[in-house]
């Protein structure tokens, strides 16, 4: 049975700390869900973690103010956060600065939640900070602020970012095994600080009764995570269920999780990993195929293209006929059927088809959306195209410009919603009106816009500006710095003609590839690529290619010559390392980043300032960690001295104890002072220990407590008692003082000259 010794030294002291580490730990564990492996980052997290969680054990046995714990918490995770990310225990200024924007800016664009998953040591600069904190906050809340359900929070506020980067569907990512026993060990944590506050109170006054455990909070907190872990395979939302049941055949729709590629990093990357091989097997097999289209993203949100909500039946399977899609069949060239296969890396959801397919046949757990032709994974994440391989037949649309002139209004036929927007800034639907000025048709708008961006419009490729795609940074992109990659240049003409009530989308695939000696087509991470695609009156969507011919790409024949624009494609300069390289289609050769230098030159200066910023680091702390008893010392003696007759006879004993003298705190005030009679050599401390005591005992038993202070009296017996003592004993109670280490422990044995009835009568 717990009692008040119980909850008073070093051991107790570490429980709920370190199982408050421990629950975040396994909540951060999540994180690998979206992160190749986890000890990238959950390595450093746990050696900072250990140094917070064990700089407040430490600070809080010295009885240390809980303000000073958290600056000393906050001061130790910072350097040790910073040796482990950037390598320079200081990262805030002079060359840990530039290390900490060389490696964020790394970090950056490595962060890519829609290539996952994502490289955790290449992400770790974001993680291990993020994840320090959660650690520290926990630790504040549960321990310092004594408030352990408020910890809770942090664990939430973890556990949404796996949702937030993957989705809500199939948990976010997040094993209901790590949610089990994150729940588990923070049930734990509430039970244990429970039994410490209880204990603080003294001994049980039924210790002698049978104990019957309280089962009430047991019950309900593991009610509670049995429901949370059940209750999604009940819930009416087609955008959850349990990971793992069910084949995916129901006829509830599908809602799919944002399919947007990582362009930036991959291409950067200019990955020669091979994606898909296609081989034709019938018919156009001579014309190397081009724009294999993964999949079609139809709604802005003013930050980024989505694929919105898709409403895909059971009966819509990976095995399909599609009419062609506009009602003269003319318009569409030879049809060819090709056998593809993905590669055991490319963990897609998505299903590449060629646009536009009339035929296609995919074995497994696909449908497809009848609006947009893309096909999709009923199983999420679980089920990829990794090394499966299907058929498509297709025929690529050959309208003519006359044809394409003569569309009717924009809009008419098209799916509803693709002329949505959400609230822009208005530079953008005036530049949409000044660059289409003067063309009365949706087509030679639509001409209009790519030309500016291809031609006239004097915009660059590059691989080395990600502008962003929200409100603010779209208008920047089109009037500043004019430089982007082909992602940006697809959202900036959708998002133009939208403006213009033209129905656009984003789509995303390939664009070309490279044969083979078998004579079958590779497409590479490098040949990945987003285009615009836009509605015409029975004609269907087409395709568009803003992207300057910086980047090898060629606008579709169709749009040659609308506006009288000849075919001849500008030198635009490409950002290359190799001048004698050959171009290949939207494969710029790739500048290194300029993050070298500055690590070198980070290096050359840190290389011996570092030691001694550390060093000094070290030497101030040292030096606080001498000075901080005493100091604490000073400050307890002069709040008690100004208090009352409780505070007074706790100062009492702490200089007792600091004296090394028998004191106990458990014994009555009477049994504590024949303890000290015998160190008091006159009388007038004698008589200051007697009204001490009476003080004392008055508060304490009185009707009518004793408020009076007795400071004076216990500076009078203090003195005494240093007096009585050797200049060492007195060299150590001033410089390194026991009390603030320890509490009072059983009564040390010692002379007793006088018998308690003899202290009070003389």
């Amino acid at each position: 049975m717990m009692t008040s010794s119980d909850v008073r030294g070093v051991a107790p002291a570490m429980v709920v700390p370190l199982t408050c580490f421990v629950t975040v730990l396994l909540s951060l564990s999540s994180w690998g869900s979206f992160t190749s492996s986890r000890f990238p980052y959950l390595g450093p997290i746990l050696v900072a973690g250990l140094l917070v969680v064990g700089t407040g054990i430490s600070a809080r046995l010295l009885r240390v103010h809980g303000s000073v714990v958290v600056l000393l918490q906050v001061l130790l995770g910072t350097i040790a956060t910073g040796l482990l990310v950037v390598q320079h225990p200081f990262p805030v200024v002079g060359s840990g600065r530039a290390r900490v924007v060389a490696e964020m800016t790394e970090a950056y664009a490595a962060f890519n939640p829609f290539d996952l998953p994502m490289s955790a040591s290449e992400v770790a600069a974001y993680l291990v900070p993020s994840g320090v904190a959660a650690v520290l906050l926990a630790d504040i809340l549960a321990v310092t602020l004594r408030r352990p359900p408020m910890m809770g929070l942090v664990v939430l506020g973890v556990f949404t970012v796996p949702f937030t980067i993957i989705g809500a569907g199939g948990w976010g990512g997040v094993s209901w095994v790590v949610f089990a026993l994150t729940a588990t060990s923070f049930l734990v944590m509430l039970r244990l600080d429970r039994a410490q506050q209880l204990g603080r109170w003294g001994r049980r006054l039924d210790e002698d009764l049978p104990v019957v455990p309280a089962a009430g909070p047991a019950v309900i907190g593991v009610s509670a995570v049995a429901i949370a872990l059940l209750a999604p395979a009940w819930l009416p939302s087609p955008s959850v269920t349990l990971p793992g049941l069910g084949a995916g055949d129901g006829d509830g729709p599908l809602r799919v999780i944002n399919p947007t590629v990582g362009l930036y990093d991959d291409l950067r990357r200019q990955s020669d990993q091979v994606m898909v091989t296609v081989l034709p097997t019938n018919g156009d097999t001579e014309t190397p195929p081009s724009y294999l289209r993964v999949g079609a993203l139809t709604k802005f949100t003013g930050t980024e293209w989505t694929s919105g909500n898709r409403d895909v039946p059971s009966d819509q399977t990976g095995v399909a006929t599609f009419e062609p899609p506009m009602s003269d069949e003319t318009l569409l060239g030879e049809p060819t059927t090709y056998e593809l296969r993905a590669s055991d890396n490319f963990e897609s959801t998505w299903l590449p088809v060629f646009t536009h397919p009339l035929d296609v046949t995919a074995n497994g757990p696909w449908r497809y959306d009848e609006d947009t032709l893309d096909f999709m994974s009923t199983e999420g994440r679980d089920e990829t195209i990794a090394g499966e391989t299907w058929r498509v037949t297709a025929a690529p649309v050959e309208p003519t410009q006359e044809r394409l002139l003569a569309a009717g209004e924009p809009g008419v036929g098209a799916p509803t919603g693709m002329t949505e927007l959400p609230l822009l800034p208005d530079e953008i639907e005036e530049i949409a009106l000044e660059r289409t000025a003067g063309q009365d048709r949706p087509f030679t708008k639509a001409v209009a816009l790519q030309n500016w961006f291809r031609h006239s419009g004097e915009f660059t490729y590059s691989l080395e500006r990600d502008v962003g795609t929200d409100g603010a940074a779209l208008v920047d992109f089109l009037t500043d710095n004019k430089v982007g990659y082909c992602q940006q240049y697809a959202t900036a003409m959708a998002v133009l003609a939208r403006q213009l009530d033209i129905p656009a989308r984003v789509a995303f695939g390939f664009l070309g590839g490279d044969q083979n000696a078998d004579g079958a087509w590779q497409f590479r991470g490098r040949d990945l690529h987003a285009w615009p695609e836009l509605w015409f009156e029975d004609i269907g969507w087409i395709r568009f290619e803003p992207t300057p011919a910086a980047a090898d790409t060629s606008e579709p024949d169709y749009t040659t010559g609308a506006l009288g624009n000849v075919r001849a494609e500008p030198d635009a300069p490409v950002p290359s390392t190799d001048a004698s390289a050959a171009p290949v289609p939207n494969r710029p050769q790739r500048e290194e980043p300029d993050t070298t230098e500055v690590a070198e030159t980070g290096t050359e200066e840190s290389g011996a300032g570092a030691v001694w910023i550390g060093l000094g680091i070290a030497a101030l702390i040292g030096a606080a960690a001498l000075t901080a008893p005493a100091l604490i010392r000073r400050r307890r003696r002069t709040a008690r001295l100004a208090g009352d007759a409780e505070a007074g006879w706790a100062e009492l004993g702490d200089t007792a104890i600091d004296l090394d003298l028998p004191w106990s705190g458990a014994r009555s005030p009477r049994e504590e002072a024949t303890g000290l009679a015998p160190h008091l050599l006159d009388r007038e401390p004698m008589y200051a220990l007697q009204r001490i005591v009476a003080a004392v005992e008055r508060n304490r038993y009185a009707e009518h407590g004793d408020a009076a202070s007795v400071g004076d009296d216990v500076r009078l017996v203090s003195a005494a008692l240093r007096e009585h003592a050797d200049r060492r004993t007195r060299r150590r109670a001033r410089l390194w003082p026991a009390s603030v280490f320890r509490r009072p422990t059983a009564a040390a044995a010692g002379p007793t000259a006088r018998s308690e009835r003899e202290l009070i009568s003389s």
